[in-house]
């Protein structure tokens, strides 16, 4: 079994502390994540949300992100995913977006990509969030591909790619 480089216990970034995802921390955090939107649009099920965060075994590595102690959202990566990771899920609370941490979280990952010799970057973005498309394009990602009804039926998600880094 190969271990992702992206295991860390945590990982402390300018803005935020990035901390391995608990059973405990999973649960109050899906029923945060699916209060907003894209998820609320797409009625996600808090337990599935849960049950996602929860995994282990699964190739991911999922995170807490902590802002000055407090619970400000979750990150989770795959690795390696079509020669570079992937960024499965990047929810940031609405108390701690417009903050930089977003952007925080993408320059570190940018860096391990770099560091790991990746030639990509890859992320998903709901094709109504306009916002989280401006912003992963606003960080160099473009989009690559259409994926109708991935996470809902009647929805279509935006594969970005980020490259060369």
């Amino acid at each position: 079994m190969t271990i992702s480089p992206f295991s860390a216990a945590s990982i402390d970034l300018p803005r935020a502390r990035l901390v391995a995802l608990d059973p405990a921390s999973s649960a109050s955090l899906a029923e945060a994540i699916v209060a907003m939107p894209p998820w609320s649009v797409v009625d996600y099920p808090a337990a599935a949300m849960a049950r996602f965060l929860a995994a282990s075994g699964d190739g991911g590595s999922r995170y807490r992100v902590e802002v000055g102690g407090m619970e400000a959202g979750a990150v989770s990566l795959r690795f390696p995913w079509l020669k570079g990771p992937y960024l499965e899920l990047l929810a940031l609370l609405p108390r701690f977006q417009g903050q930089g941490l977003g952007a925080s979280i993408l320059a570190w990952l940018e860096q391990e990509a770099v560091r790991l010799g990746a030639r990509n970057l890859w992320v998903c973005a709901a094709s109504f969030n306009a916002g989280a498309v401006r912003f992963y394009e606003r960080h160099g990602f473009r989009p690559a591909a259409t994926l109708p009804g991935l996470v809902a039926d009647g929805y279509d998600e935006i594969l970005l790619r980020k490259f060369p880094l």
